[in-house]
This record gives C-alpha cells, sequence and structure tokens, in this order.
C-alpha cells in the first residue's frame, strides 16, 4: 500500500538547517508497522465471552459482528462494554440476522430494512460506550453483491461492510484477500480460523496451515484478516484457535486493529495533510468528521542525533512509544536513530524542541 499523495507530497529535502527536523511523509501503517492483524467474529452466541478473553490473552484486536436484538444478545452487552475499553470495535450484524439460500431481490429488500440497518445502530450506541458504529457483516453472506444494499449501508454511515462468500461451495475458507478491498462495502477477508459450521462442507483449524497464510500476508506487508464464529472454536493453549492466535500475538511489527478502523484509517491517511508552519513546528489536519474518523496515523520525520526529542501535540508533550502497537487511537513517538516516527490524531500542531 501507498502512503497518501497529499502528505508524501509535503515534504523538505533541502534548504533545511541541520539541526531541524525534517517531514519525510507517512507511513503505511501506524507506527510505522510492518503489516497488519485484524480479526472478526461473527454472531451473537454465548461463545463470544470465552473468544474476546481468548483474544485479550494473545493481544489480538477485533470486530464483534452482534445481531443486537437476537438472544442471547441481553447477556452479551457486558462483556461488549468492556470489549471497547479494551480496543475491540462492536460491529452491526444486523437486528435479527435474516438468511436465506439462495438469496432474492425480495429476500434482500425486506432483509436490509431501516430498521435492520439503523436499528442495530442505535441498539450498539445505546448498550455500549462506542461512539460510532463503522461496520457490518452480511448475515450468512446474502445479498453482500447487491448494489443497492450497499447503497443503503453507505447511506447509513457504515465506512465498510465485510463478505461471507460462497459459504455452500467452501469458498469462504480462503478468498485470500491481504491488502484493502477495492469496495470497501464488498469486503473479503484473508481466511477463516475455525471448525465446519453452518452450510460448510469443510472447515480449517491445521495451525501450520493457517500460520503459513498469515506469514504470506506478513512477508509482504498486508492486511491479515482472519474470521472465526466463537460456536466453532475450540478453546485453550493446545487447541487450533488459540494456537494460532499465539503465533498471531506479540509482535512489534504489526498493528493489532479492528476490521471498521482499520477502514477509517485509510480515509485519514488519504485525506490528510501536513505542511511545515515553522521552524520544528508542522500542521496536520484534516476536513473529515472526528466522530466517523477518530484514527490516529504516523508521520516520520528525519531528525539529526543531536536534535531535540521532546515532541509537543498542541502544545502537550507526546509520550515515547515502547510495546506493541494495539490501539488505533493513541498518540506518541518513537525513535529509530535519526528518524522520528510521531502518531498523532489529526488536527494538532506538531512542535519539536
Amino acid at each position: 500500500m501507498r502512503p497518501s499523495l497529499l502528505l508524501a507530497a509535503v515534504f523538505w529535502a533541502s534548504g533545511v538547517p541541520a539541526q531541524e527536523v525534517r517531514l519525510v511523509g507517512p507511513t503505511s501503517w501506524l507506527n510505522h508497522s510492518k503489516a497488519v492483524v485484524t480479526h472478526t467474529i461473527d454472531d451473537s452466541t454465548r461463545f463470544v465471552p470465552e473468544c474476546l478473553d481468548a483474544m485479550d490473552k494473545y493481544g489480538i484486536k477485533a470486530t464483534a459482528f452482534v445481531s443486537t436484538q437476537r438472544p442471547p444478545i441481553a447477556d452479551l452487552w457486558p462483556r461488549l462494554r468492556k470489549a471497547v475499553a479494551e480496543g475491540h470495535e462492536i460491529g452491526s450484524h444486523s437486528r435479527t440476522h435474516q438468511c436465506k439460500w439462495p438469496d432474492t431481490e425480495e429476500f434482500c429488500r425486506g432483509a436490509y430494512s431501516d430498521d435492520e440497518i439503523r436499528g442495530s445502530i442505535r441498539d450498539i450506541l445505546e448498550h455500549s460506550p462506542q461512539k460510532y458504529v463503522w461496520s457490518w457483516a452480511y448475515p450468512c453472506g446474502n445479498c453482500a453483491d447487491r448494489r443497492f444494499v450497499q447503497e443503503r449501508l453507505a447511506a447509513a454511515g457504515y465506512l465498510a461492510a465485510r463478505t461471507y462468500p460462497g459459504e455452500a461451495e467452501d469458498r469462504h475458507n480462503l478468498p485470500g484477500l491481504g491488502e484493502f478491498a477495492i469496495n470497501p462495502y464488498e469486503a473479503a477477508y484473508t481466511q477463516v480460523v475455525q471448525k465446519k459450521g453452518g452450510i460448510a462442507k469443510t472447515g480449517r483449524t491445521s495451525v501450520p496451515e493457517l500460520n503459513a497464510v498469515f506469514d504470506e500476508v506478513h512477508r509482504k506487508g498486508g492486511i491479515y484478516h482472519f474470521v472465526s464464529h466463537p460456536q466453532w472454536l475450540d478453546y485453550g493453549p493446545d487447541n487450533f484457535y488459540e494456537q494460532h492466535l499465539k503465533y498471531l500475538g506479540g509482535r512489534k511489527d504489526v498493528w493489532y486493529v479492528p476490521f471498521g478502523l482499520l477502514y477509517a484509517y485509510k480515509a485519514v491517511l488519504a485525506q490528510t495533510e501536513a505542511r511545515r508552519i515553522g521552524r520544528n513546528k508542522f500542521s496536520v489536519y484534516n476536513l473529515l468528521k472526528k466522530n466517523m474518523y477518530p484514527v490516529a496515523l504516523t508521520l516520520e520525520f528525519a531528525a539529526p542525533s543531536a536534535a531535540p526529542v521532546q515532541v509537543l501535540a498542541n502544545d502537550k508533550s507526546l509520550p515515547e512509544k515502547s510495546g506493541l502497537t494495539d490501539r488505533w487511537d493513541a498518540e506518541y513517538f518513537r525513535r529509530e536513530g535519526n528518524t522520528l516516527y510521531v502518531t498523532v490524531r489529526p488536527d494538532v500542531v506538531l512542535d519539536f524542541k
């Protein structure tokens, strides 16, 4: 993935005094990470809390797609609220999870009503501390290729919608997407990690095979997006799901981020501009709505070793980063030799002291 042309074009290759900090441009991923891991889980089942507990054990961040008026959702809200506080996302899987194989236009027009699309947003905002609902997952993968459905989701404010293609033919097992979808309202993923379930003929539970798919995406610096249904998993450190989570977790060159916030980041990266406004002072801004796009981005600066390293954002000192990159809205900086990586939310003035 290439950095934003707006940002990449704003740099100073010459004429800067030796002790001044020079903007190079944005990094592709937050905190100059090499690759991204995002996880999505589907359905309002009693297994959701155990699945979230397993993710938290290994530092994986996910989007929990829930159907907001389907039992046992009332029992799930307390754990989902805790998940939001821990950096996960709640996404919409409709209110009632209507399915039909094969789907029809008549079915899709009824199933994708205002009540299902916008009503589920209201439910999530009412029952959780989340300030916005960024993403949707198509129940049973139905209707994902219908333009009028995509237009309804976009009009409701969703930034991305995840598919579940060809379950009856097992095409859902390994879509193989390792980057942003061209159409965010028909967004596929890399692979499923789960046992056989639903109308599928097979699942994917071989840990070496699962890990090998991640390795290839990681090697290319892409997005590893894996999908699971918590009711089709085996939990515990000796079973396939947690073994795969353990393999993915704890990597300092990976950004762990929920699905919807990842697509919000794509827009922030493309539409943010940075410019010098004084000696060692830079403005970083965009015109995006802050409730929809609350995501940080990372700017790379060339800083001579003798240059000062205190970084102020709107006159507040940023902390120096250590550890994993597992939050999408945190602000900090990190130094590697003569390079500073500064992660901030736009609409800020950076000042290097």
